[in-house]
């Protein structure tokens, strides 16, 4: 299109915001997936919507990469608000059709479309742009204030906000006693069908993928396989109705796993992945853990146990083989100041308009490519948005600091060739935590890092470890030394530490405790000291060179970065490698 008809046209930009604390509020994975599918709808509402003006971001089929966290159209001049309530009302209008279907509350100011029309100026979409970015600042600052007359007895016991009414018995996937408002309610019914990975699928991925090898040429493997399976259909056959569907609501399958072709080894790729674990097999466990009214006969849970343990003592005598662990990581990554460079117009080779449309698709192709690292055999995650600008995923615990690192580069590769000037970068935040341990506070842990480390420097890093009993480890930290990411120095030493059992773990006291005393070395005298001191604990120079690399220069001081080694301690002890 000519730049003078540009010239001549309203600019209409429109968000929903809250996407991160909606998906967030999730107890379960088919919470968080569920979640995830619902903003994308309320997205994919917002451009149908703007059918016949020209969208400018997302691009066309964009919107299937992610969730776009904002759309900007140019329609015909005065046609702006028009279009921008349309657009508002089919946001309205999707979600109204998923509160009936689920036959839940209302929720007042719930979703929300924020949006700003720029009429033509004399500086044509640059200016436009500009000033879209400055109203839409002072927009986010306001707020819809909806008082409709809500009966409150409760408050949803899954988002946590809002008035919450008791589940009727006879929902699906609805705990008994439940109290959930429309909004969690609505999560939960889009849900009903689907079978989402666990927590337990996802940290034990790495283990099943190697059982599942094993079995191609470990008959007493693909026997275990078979006896475990047949343990699951028996506990199943003694349950009807709901506690038989709960039973069978986690789903195991995850995009990198490989099938086999076997029938019964290839059945281990498909199960939950808590079957796994012989501890699962507990009478009182399993009545817990899937709200069962009775506990199940010991002799129908004790072949399930046999069958687990037989599988993980086969695994444990298999030389790098993968340990059943049941650790596994969020990772939340976002783009660093794409706003600042969307407006930056001394990047664009061309008119800003048609450079905006070419980093839109480089943004959805980013995504794509993020996806495919995070889900591919290597890394075993699962992705629960991806837009290029914006990653949320869970990965086992022994794949999360290689998916990070593949997912930032999947990010640079992708804009390095679109956008003028020195490439993007993304900010990455990881949260370890353990399977049975609240979903919701370790993706909410992870948006809040995710914070700390863009606040630190940009890209910036941070890792947290939190145990059941609370967070053990915190490093918050540049992305990279200036030449090498240093999460690939964190696995440098997490490869050396692994398996040196206490020796390693004595090497993290030391320094924990000699913290003050190392960081008044010299760089020289310090670059030694660590050498001479992962050597003495069994391990090579590359660890002392390593755990160096990560030091932090600290004025006339370097600080030794004590969380950093001691994030490397536990994934080296409860990684599953």
């Amino acid at each position: 299109m000519p730049e003078g008809d540009v010239l001549r046209r309203d600019l209409v930009v429109a968000a929903i915001p809250g996407v991160q604390r909606f998906v967030a509020e999730s107890r379960r994975t088919g919470d968080l997936f569920a979640s995830s599918q619902i903003m994308s709808q309320l997205a994919r509402a917002l451009v149908e919507a703007a059918a016949g003006a020209e969208l400018v971001l997302p691009g066309p089929g964009d919107v299937d990469s992610g969730i776009p966290n904002r759309v900007v159209a140019l329609t015909s001049p005065g046609g702006g608000i028009e279009l921008a309530r349309r657009m508002r009302e089919a946001v309205e209008a999707r979600w109204e059709k998923f509160r009936a279907a689920a036959n839940a509350l209302e929720s007042p100011g719930f979703p929300m479309v924020q949006w700003v029309v720029i009429p033509p100026l004399p500086g044509g979409y640059e200016e436009q742009w500009g000033r879209a970015q400055e109203l839409l600042a002072e927009r986010k600052r306001s707020r819809n204030f909806v008082f409709a007359p809500l009966p409150q007895e409760r408050i949803c016991s899954l988002t946590g906000r809002w008035p919450a009414a008791r589940v009727p018995a006879d929902a699906r996937r609805v705990k008994p006693g439940e109290f959930l408002s429309g909004i969690g309610l609505i999560k939960r019914q889009r849900a009903r069908g689907a079978r989402f990975p666990s927590t337990w699928s996802i940290a034990s991925a790495p283990y099943r993928g190697d059982v599942i090898s094993l079995a191609q040429s470990r008959p007493e493997c693909r026997e275990a396989i078979g006896d475990l399976c047949a343990a699951v259909q028996l506990l199943e056959e003694f349950f009807d109705g709901e506690e038989r569907a709960e039973l069978r609501r986690g789903g195991g399958a995850l995009p990198g796993l490989r099938p086999s072709s076997d029938e019964v080894v290839d059945w281990l790729r498909e199960v939950e992945g808590a079957w796994c674990v012989p501890g699962t097999w507990e009478p009182e466990s399993l009545r817990r853990e899937y709200g069962l009214a009775a506990r199940p006969g010991r002799e129908i849970c004790e072949p399930g146990r046999e069958a687990a343990s037989t599988l993980r003592s086969l695994m444990k005598a298999e030389a790098g083989a993968a340990s059943l662990t049941p650790y596994l990581a969020v990772l939340a990554q976002d783009a660093d100041q794409l706003g600042r460079t969307l407006g930056d117009s001394s990047r664009s080779a061309g008119p800003f308009r048609d450079w905006h449309g070419r980093v839109s698709g480089a943004l959805a192709e980013a995504g794509r490519a993020q996806r495919a690292v995070i889900e591919s055999a290597d890394c075993l995650g699962r992705v629960v948005y991806a837009g290029g600008d914006d990653v949320l995923a869970l990965l086992p615990a022994a794949t999360a600091l290689r998916a990070a690192q593949r997912s930032a580069a999947a990010f640079r590769d992708a804009l390095s060739g679109a956008v003028g000037g020195e490439t993007p970068t993304v900010s990455t935040a990881l949260v370890f935590f353990h399977a049975s341990s609240p979903l919701q506070s370790a993706v909410s842990r992870a948006q809040l890092l995710l914070k700390e480390a863009k606040a630190c420097m940009r890209p910036g890093l941070a890792v947290a470890v939190h145990h059941r009993g609370g967070e053990r480890a915190r490093w918050v930290s540049a992305w990279s030394d200036g030449e090498v990411a240093l999460l690939a120095h964190l696995e440098t030493l997490v490869t050396a530490m692994t398996g040196e059992g206490t020796l390693s773990a004595r090497l993290a006291i030391g320094v924990e405790r000699d913290a003050d005393a190392l960081a008044a070395l010299s760089p020289r005298w310090l670059r030694r000291e660590l050498a001479r001191r992962a050597v003495r604990h069994g391990l090579p120079e590359e660890a002392g060179a390593a755990l160096y690399a990560l030091s932090v220069p600290r004025g006339d001081h370097i600080e030794i970065p004590v969380d950093a080694l001691l994030v490397a301690r536990f994934l080296a002890a409860e990684g599953g490698r």
